[in-house]
């Protein structure tokens, strides 16, 4: 179980660039965050284990490991922390593995630090409760039972793996049973920003969770043309 979180929300860097290491971490500290950086996947492991981390920024291209070997490794022991990768990378392979693995957002080196905080914080936005509208923190659609407290997920009573985008993703349909999103809609919603020409990770996510629901993956309807609705 992860120590309880504190607040300067602590963002671990994973990136064995110096130069890279310290502009971040400069740049989160103006901001109000409270950095730590780690050079290898295996300290960075190690800072995960000793401290609440609320945050992830993690390169790909590491000396010990590849950074998607982490992804993996976070869904298993952290998936309930986001990730924001950061590489020089820019295949569409790359791109949508990173997000089949579990990351939140995808940043291209060079990349403007501006824009990387302005992500930053529209991950958090969307995996913290909204107590100042008092939503509600439980959702019931049919066989679908979510807790966005525990970011749990329940189908027919069954307890459902899922990453941070899944859930949110699944949250949405949730909160709106019947009602069609477009693809541009969700990367929009669930990713923060949309991603022009990358729909098909919609679709990828979609088929994911499909898989991890059945028998009940029919609730998650897909409406030609246009996009997904949830069917209960």
């Amino acid at each position: 179980m992860l120590p309880e979180r504190n607040f300067p929300m602590n963002i671990l860097i994973i990136e064995d660039d110096s130069s890279i290491q310290m502009l971040l971490k400069l740049s989160l500290e103006v901001e109000g965050f409270h950095p730590m950086v780690a050079g290898t996947i295996a300290s960075g492991l190690d800072a995960l284990a000793a401290q609440p981390i609320d945050l992830i920024l993690l390169d790909l291209m590491l000396p010990d490991q590849s950074g998607f070997e982490l992804l993996k490794t976070l869904q298993q022991s952290y998936k309930e922390i986001p990730v924001i990768v950061l590489t020089a990378k820019n295949e569409m392979n790359d791109k949508i593995l990173g997000f089949q693995l579990g990351a939140d957002d995808y940043l291209t080196k060079p990349f403007e630090t501006r824009e990387l905080i302005l992500r930053i914080r529209a991950v958090m936005r969307r995996i913290t409760p909204d107590t100042t509208a008092q939503a509600a923190d439980v959702l019931q659609a049919g066989v679908i039972e979510m807790d966005r407290t525990e970011r749990s997920l329940k189908v027919a009573g069954q307890l459902i793996k899922t990453t941070s985008k899944e859930f949110d993703f699944l949250w949405l349909l949730c909160k709106n049973p019947k009602k069609v999103f477009t693809r541009e809609h969700i990367l929009d919603q669930v990713w923060g920003f949309e991603y022009y020409g990358q729909t098909r990770s919609v679709d990828m996510m979609v088929n994911r969770l499909r898989e991890k629901i059945k028998p009940y993956d029919h609730v998650l309807a897909t409406v030609h043309g246009m996009g997904y609705k949830l069917e209960v």
